[in-house]
């Protein structure tokens, strides 16, 4: 799946570090999506992965820093967001 312009979603667990990404989807079941409803990572959400290297993925997420193990963060569905492009005239 995908967003209206077609970019691909990727997992958290895939994105490198200094990205910005909208959480887009969840792969489980309702218990998973209750415990990410409740540290802020709802659909939509605009989220800063700050680290992620072999072990703890840790995010920006509302002003607060989230550490999330790999196997939640492969459930975690995201596209990056890709900024405005501001037009700048000549002259």
């Amino acid at each position: 799946m995908g967003d209206a312009v077609g970019t691909p979603e990727h997992s958290l667990a895939e994105i490198p570090a200094g990205q910005r990404v909208t959480i887009t989807g969840y792969r489980g079941g309702r218990m998973l999506r209750a415990r990410l409803l409740s540290m802020g990572l709802n659909l939509g959400r605009e989220v800063e992965v700050i680290q992620n290297n072999h072990g703890l993925i840790i995010i920006g997420v509302n002003g607060s820093r989230v550490a999330l193990g790999r196997g939640i963060t492969r459930k975690i569905l995201a596209v990056p967001v890709v900024p405005l492009l501001v037009h700048q005239q000549a002259g």
